[in-house]
């Protein structure tokens, strides 16, 4: 791949410009410009030892010129961004000529930015790498056959799933951070994950994808509820209990959907809960603890974290679990909170008494 980078020089008193051309490895494109996408954008950019060529796309205006005019994303972070770090909103710059598109855009227009904004203005074959959690919510579909059914077969190289415990505000400010990159075959992981890699992310490629999209859909419901426990002002070994039950009854749900269940003990599955379903900076959590710290679910608490995913999760992995006989029972008890709108301390303790 090449680009052209234009170089003044001064011959004879007069401006003479001098085209330089670069040849790149691959060309990486995150699409969006929000916390973690910026994140994972400046991790790549700053351990670009494979002459990547790195680009940011984003719908939002202000964020793309603060990154390119200022080298910040403001609304995100106070810090310094790296000045070799470009964003665009032009999809036709960004996609033209793309080797590997990360997706890090809400799984609400997941299929809209995909079927509107990135295959109209891919230019060759790609490899699409999902970092959205969630469902598409309308097919009740996890993500990856999401990108399978709305990328023409010509333009797709392959589909996988990067998932692991991590924070945007950690991982912008260089905290290794631990991955898996999932495929459907080990060879396409196997092929891309090298090109993910920077001096603090590091990854696990697998060909366990499934198993990885129902984890990270599984993870921000438990994480909510996770929070609730919290919020009720139960201690660490009643926290523990929920943690201990949850991790098992993922761990039976992914094999009954005769997926791998060992990756319940990988980043995407153990790393991954215990960081949502542990800390306030997740937003899962803190609706949690607000939920419990208040013992109801109010209309406030629900408005005020609308676009938290796991709440849109709860009531379809309810419906999939009773159809598919996944045994959830925790994410039936979350229900009943969130749903049903039963006290949370009730609840909670009437659950405990059951052990």
């Amino acid at each position: 791949m090449e680009t052209n980078n234009n170089i003044e020089t001064k011959k004879d008193n007069s401006i003479v410009k001098k085209e330089k051309k670069i040849k790149y490895n691959k060309k990486i494109v995150i699409v969006g410009s929000g916390a973690f996408g910026t994140a994972i954008a400046e991790s790549l950019v700053r351990g670009n030892t494979r002459n990547n060529k790195i680009i940011l796309f984003g719908v939002n205006t202000l964020e793309i010129n603060d990154i390119n005019k200022n080298h910040k994303n403001s609304k995100y972070f106070s810090m310094k961004l790296s000045s070799k770090l470009f964003a665009t909103n032009d999809p036709k710059e960004a996609f033209k000529d793309a080797d590997i598109v990360l997706l890090v855009i809400p799984s609400a227009a997941f299929k809209i930015a995909l079927t509107e904004t990135v295959v109209p203005n891919l230019t060759k074959p790609a490899y699409f790498v999902n970092l959205a959690k969630g469902f598409d919510y309308e097919k009740k579909d996890i993500l990856c056959g999401t990108i399978i059914k709305s990328i023409p077969k010509e333009l797709n190289l392959g589909v996988l799933k990067l998932a692991g415990p991590s924070f945007a505000s950690e991982l912008i400010h260089k905290t290794p951070t631990s991955f898996v990159l999932a495929g459907y075959t080990s060879e396409t992981a196997n092929k891309i994950y090298k090109e993910l890699l920077s001096n603090e992310i590091k990854i696990q490629p697998t060909d366990s994808i499934e198993a990885c999209e129902w984890l990270s859909i599984m993870k921000n419901p438990v994480a909510i509820l996770m929070g609730i426990v919290a919020g009720l002002g139960y201690k660490m070994n009643t926290r523990a209990l929920f943690f201990t039950k949850i991790i098992t009854e993922v761990k039976e749900a992914l094999k009954r959907l005769g997926l791998n269940e060992e990756q319940i003990f990988s980043p995407a599955g153990i790393g991954d809960i215990y960081l949502t379903g542990t800390y306030k900076k997740s937003r899962n959590f803190t609706t949690g603890y607000s939920i419990g710290k208040g013992d109801k679910v109010t209309k406030k608490v629900l408005k005020k974290f609308a676009t938290v995913e796991g709440l849109r999760s709860i009531e379809v992995l309810l419906e999939i679990s009773q159809k598919d006989k996944l045994g959830l029972k925790t994410i039936e008890l979350l229900y009943n909170i969130t749903y049903k709108k039963e006290k949370p301390s009730l609840a909670i303790q009437s659950y405990i008494d059951k052990f």
